[in-house]
C-alpha cells in the first residue's frame, strides 16, 4: 500500500461547479463523481502519485471543468474530520470538506485537458 503524505496534503478532484456551490455554505460534500457524501460515507482523496490514475479512471469522458484541491490531513484533523488510508494511493475522508477555511484548503488549480485526456499537473 502506497499512502505516502509526507507533505502532509491529500488531493480531491472535484467538479469545479461542485467545488463552487459549495462555497457559500462553507462545506463541500461531493464524495466522487455522481456520489454525495451521503449515502458515500465517505469523501474520496487521493495523494499526488494518485491522480492521474483517478482521472483516467473516475473522469475520462468528463468534459466540465474540474479542479485540483489540494488539502491539509492536519487541518482536516483539526476540525474535527478523521481521515484514513484506503486502497493504493487513496484516501478516505469522513465527514464534509470546510471548503473556506485555509487550513484545511491548501490549494486549488484548475486541471487541463491534453490529448483528450484529462492530465495531473506537475507539482
Amino acid at each position: 500500500m502506497n499512502n505516502d503524505t509526507t507533505d502532509g496534503a491529500l488531493v480531491h478532484i472535484a467538479i469545479e461547479d461542485d467545488w463552487e456551490m459549495s462555497l457559500p455554505l462553507g462545506s463541500y460534500e461531493a464524495a466522487t463523481r455522481g456520489v454525495a457524501y451521503e449515502p458515500g460515507g465517505y469523501i474520496r482523496a487521493t495523494t499526488a502519485a494518485g491522480v492521474q490514475t483517478v482521472l483516467d479512471r473516475v473522469y475520462p469522458d468528463l468534459t466540465l471543468p474540474l479542479l485540483l484541491v489540494s488539502l491539509s490531513v492536519a487541518g482536516l484533523e483539526a476540525s474535527g474530520i478523521d481521515v484514513e488510508p484506503a486502497r493504493g494511493d487513496g484516501w478516505r475522508i469522513f465527514g464534509a470538506i470546510p471548503c473556506t477555511d485555509p487550513a484545511v484548503v491548501v490549494a486549488i488549480r484548475a486541471l487541463e485537458r491534453s490529448g483528450g485526456r484529462w492530465v495531473a499537473l506537475a507539482a
